[in-house]
């Protein structure tokens, strides 16, 4: 895991720095970060616009593939790919944005945790002298930044007592001094956690306390916008039920999430929900119906060419892969059959097909919820009607 921090905190901390030395504050360098990594994804959000409206277009198709085959699960699967394939879309393209927001954070936690590694750039030596005075002098400071908060630690225990590190080779106090000051939004320090129930509601706490239930807030707008609009596109979709239950779990994590992490971290998450609502509904606004109609036909077009020369999509490779997998279990149980029936004779072979069909039967029964007899029991019962 800290492998991630330190491979995104590394490039996310030089863009920091950059940002940060321009506008000389740290709150509004979250604010343009965010701006930054909102215009470095948005070709994903473009194209994963067009795969929504895609698969929605789908809807009607895959409806009836699912009357069709509704007693086959396996041949719907196999038909829903099919589908995919054949009008170029791939089912797991959403996923891919919601990954890298994922990933981003990791980085964004690390620059946030770093002050003094990313944004004053001091070496990890500095960074250790500093920690070992922390945990020597400031013991109950030192036990909330355990771990990647130890640099946070570092700068609550500065801010109680400064000459504590003056003998730190390369550790400028003056600079930290004037760090501090700008590591601040609307002069709250934004490496402190949130408190539910903070102990004075002076200015700063009511602060920190509505950053994360703005993060909340804002990601409740964000679903149910989302839900209006795919309700909106497709009237006869059906409620989602459990999937709604997700859905509203997302703003109540937020939430949580907030109230865990130093307040840069909850800021970043305010502005990054923020973007992503207005990103989302510019998106919506410009994917009208006429337009959309004629991008996806555009798009079919490009497809159709890309691989006219038979090179495979993705979902065609993973259909292909589906149908391989499924040939080899067939030709592999034909193969365990002949093996067990070669030195049978008729009467056993009857007895061992009737046995292997009583139990795909008996398979298909608990699988729908069904009762159905044993050969035995229809023995019985052709004895006794006669």
């Amino acid at each position: 895991m800290m492998f991630l921090y330190d491979l995104l905190g590394t490039p996310f901390g030089w863009v920091m720095k950059v940002i940060y030395d321009l506008v000389k504050n740290y709150g509004v360098a979250i604010l343009l970060f965010t701006i930054f990594t909102k215009i470095l994804l948005f070709p994903i959000s473009y194209k994963q616009q067009k795969n929504t409206i895609k698969t929605q277009s789908l809807s009607p198709k895959l409806e009836k593939l699912k009357k069709k085959y509704k007693d086959d699960p396996q041949k719907l699967q196999q038909a829903q790919m099919q589908l995919y394939q054949d009008e170029n879309v791939n089912p797991s393209a959403s996923c891919l944005p919601m990954f890298l927001q994922f990933f981003i954070l990791f980085g964004v936690l690390d620059v946030v945790y770093k002050p003094l590694t990313h944004i004053l750039r001091y070496s990890k030596n500095v960074v250790s002298s500093a920690v070992t005075i922390l945990q020597d002098k400031f013991p109950e400071i030192a036990k909330q930044g355990t771990g990647l908060r130890e640099e946070l630690g570092v700068m609550s225990a500065f801010r109680e007592n400064p000459s504590a590190f003056d003998n730190i080779s390369g550790f400028d106090t003056s600079q930290v001094s004037e760090f501090l000051d700008k590591f601040s939004l609307f002069g709250v320090n934004l490496g402190v956690t949130p408190d539910f129930k903070p102990d004075v509601w002076d200015r700063a706490s009511i602060i920190l306390w509505l950053i994360p239930i703005l993060s909340g807030v804002i990601q409740l707008v964000m679903t149910i916008y989302m839900q209006i609009v795919q309700k909106k596109r497709n009237p006869s979709m059906p409620s989602m039920g459990c999937a709604n239950v997700m859905l509203y779990f997302m703003p109540i994590f937020s939430i949580w999430f907030a109230y865990q992490v130093p307040a840069g971290v909850g800021f970043y998450w305010i502005c990054s929900s923020l973007f992503s609502l207005i990103q989302t509904i510019g998106l919506n606004l410009y994917f009208t119906p006429e337009r959309s109609a004629k991008i996806l036909e555009k798009e079919n077009e490009k497809m159709k060419k890309k691989y006219a020369n038979g090179k495979k999509s993705f979902t065609q490779r993973m259909l292909e892969q589906n149908n391989a997998m499924q040939q080899d279990s067939a030709s592999a149980k034909r193969a365990r059959y002949d093996d067990d029936i070669k030195d049978m004779s008729k009467q056993e072979l009857s007895a061992y097909n009737r046995q292997i069909l009583n139990e795909a039967r008996k398979r298909m029964a608990e699988k729908y919820g069904e009762s159905v007899p044993d050969d035995d029991d229809k023995t019985n019962n052709k004895t006794n009607k006669k």
